[in-house]
């Protein structure tokens, strides 16, 4: 592993724990939470690097990589996850297709708190649960 979690970089090693595991499509909307991960993900010559500007976007092409025969992971923030609702239920579900999201779980600033507060709740009444939850630590 290349990277050690650490408090300044709670997500250093995540990348290729993910890559260990097979994902071999990653896309997805920028986080500064998760940047280990996306760093780690940058310096790999192996996977291309894909930012997308919306979640919508990353899964769309995710499912796309999907149907080309990968195991995809699409990362993005808590605050990004209304936009999958749609997704989810309607082109995931229905056909089957499974693709990982990895889910940065923030509380602040304090307009990511309402997402922070009912994510878990919101993936469980989709009934979706290929997902990973990172949770942003409160500062001590």
């Amino acid at each position: 592993m290349s990277g050690t979690a650490t408090k300044e970089n709670p997500t250093a090693g995540l990348y290729h724990e993910f890559k260990a595991q097979g994902y071999d499509f990653i896309v997805g909307v920028p986080c500064s939470y998760l940047k280990g991960f996306i760093k780690e993900h940058e310096a790999d010559s192996a996977l291309p690097f894909i930012p997308a500007t919306r979640e919508d976007v990353a899964l769309g092409i995710a499912v796309g990589a999907y149907m080309a025969g990968k195991k995809p992971l699409v990362y993005l923030q808590s605050s990004g996850l209304g936009h999958l609702v749609n997704p989810i239920t309607s082109l995931l579900k229905p056909y089957g297709v499974s693709v990982h999201l990895l889910i940065s779980l923030r509380r602040a600033p304090f307009e990511h708190f309402e997402m922070y507060r009912i994510t878990r709740d919101l993936m469980k009444l989709m009934e979706y649960d290929n997902y990973t939850i990172v949770e942003e630590q409160e500062p001590e």
